[in-house]
């Protein structure tokens, strides 16, 4: 996304630069957290300490948890495989997730909390291996496992030790929506490639369930008609989700509402970065640019939506009415005729493409598809008090004399 500052990229660039010089010496391991947490500890480890307090063996509960969890397992399975995958499908166990890849541990920072500041934790593999059992990666890993670059962590105590000075880089809040602009843009990094798996989806609404919150609130709002709180619920969306494209691509359906086209256009712009393929978000921006009067950019969007849906009915007939607006009349043509084959019902199409062949002065095929459009309801008239005041306008706008007959179906009786 191209939201961000000169200052905010130098600060994100200085963090990142800052766990690469930390990390330098040795083949180092790293952990991305929400919030600066007091210890790093498993979620096992924390549900029982709260009831059994301090003096507790997390590995005892680890144990015979795993026993009982064996007996709904159609086949024999080792503890450390069935340990992974009930880390990922949510369960609690004794494993500290933690990640090869610093940039993915800058993810998990930042994708969270966004009023409080996160951090990376840095540790040696050779200094974790002589406080914990089994850090290592799962034989038969899952997709998000990989995509995560995954290395779990077994702490004998339920947590990892670790040197507030040495082994941590913290992230200000403030730096959180910028890091992940900069991740998605530069790094490929989103939480569609980090929970690639419909577990995965399930676990980043779990962790973003204020944010789903607020846009469904916006959501509503916005059916109701109430556009300017739909929008404030969409900022608090996106405030607490900074990559939820459906956010800025509902929020740009509600300033396009209000006649705000250019923050129309920003919003869509910010969706279609976050979701490359999205048809809707093409499809809306091209109609705002066509609105705009900015035909070419209009013309563009409206194509790539009708190259990623050939048979976006909608796509056509606007990418038509861009075309006759720039007199490219036989274009704006084809396109009607396309747009009419996927929707032979659409009054709207066949007025369209009626004001075109008067254009060319196609008499009969005009007269045909307007008496088309007329006899489906719709109300020709309005467009020529749309694009002109009335027929006449429209005879010395274009220097055509429309015929008697078209020229009474076209002037209120």
């Amino acid at each position: 996304m191209n939201t961000q500052q000169p200052n905010e990229l130098n600060q994100v660039r200085d963090i990142i630069w800052e766990i690469e010089d930390k990390s330098a010496s040795g083949d180092y391991i790293f952990r991305g957290e929400p919030e600066c947490y007091p210890k790093v500890s498993s979620t096992l480890y924390r549900q029982y300490r709260k009831i059994l307090g301090d003096d507790f063996d997390v590995e005892v509960v680890q144990t015979n948890m795993l026993r009982e969890g064996k007996e709904y397992l159609p086949g024999p399975v080792g503890d450390f495989e069935l340990l992974t995958e009930l880390q990922h499908y949510g369960g609690k166990t004794n494993l500290i997730d933690f990640t090869t890849d610093s940039r993915v541990a800058l993810f998990f920072a930042c994708d969270g909390s966004p009023g409080k500041k996160g951090r990376v934790i840095l540790r040696k593999r050779g200094d974790i291996e002589d406080l914990v059992e089994n850090p290592r990666e799962p034989s038969k890993p899952l997709n998000r496992v990989i995509a995560q670059k995954s290395i779990f962590v077994r702490p004998r105590r339920g947590f990892v030790e670790f040197d507030q000075d040495k082994d941590v880089v913290e992230i200000p809040a403030a730096l959180k929506k910028p890091m992940l602009e900069y991740l998605h843009k530069y790094h490929n990094i989103s939480a569609k490639t980090i929970y690639n798996d419909l577990h995965g989806f399930i676990r980043t609404q779990d962790i973003h369930h204020k944010a789903y919150e607020e846009f469904y609130r916006g959501f509503s709002a916005e059916a109701k008609g109430d556009l300017d709180k739909a929008i404030r619920y969409y900022d608090k969306a996106i405030q607490l989700k900074p990559d939820l494209h459906a956010a800025y691509y509902n929020r740009g359906n509600a300033y396009f509402q209000k006649g705000e086209v250019d923050n129309a256009i920003k919003n869509f712009t910010t969706a279609i970065e976050l979701k490359p393929d999205y048809t809707d978000a093409y499809y809306n921006r091209g109609t705002t640019y066509l609105r705009k009067g900015e035909l070419d950019n209009a013309i563009k969007d409206l194509t790539t939506a009708i190259e990623l849906k050939p048979d976006f009915f909608g796509a056509y007939n606007n990418r038509g009415f861009a075309h006759r607006k720039k007199d490219e009349f036989d274009k704006a043509i084809q396109n009607y005729d396309k747009a009419i084959r996927l929707n032979p019902d659409s009054a709207d199409a066949y007025c369209n493409r009626g004001e075109a062949w008067m254009h060319l002065r196609e008499w009969d095929k005009a007269k045909a598809d307007l008496t088309l459009a007329k006899n489906m309801g719709y109300n020709i008239i309005d467009l020529f008090q749309n694009d002109y005041e009335n027929v006449a306008a429209f005879e010395k706008k274009n220097g055509i004399a429309v015929p008697a007959d078209i020229k009474e179906m076209l002037t209120p009786a």
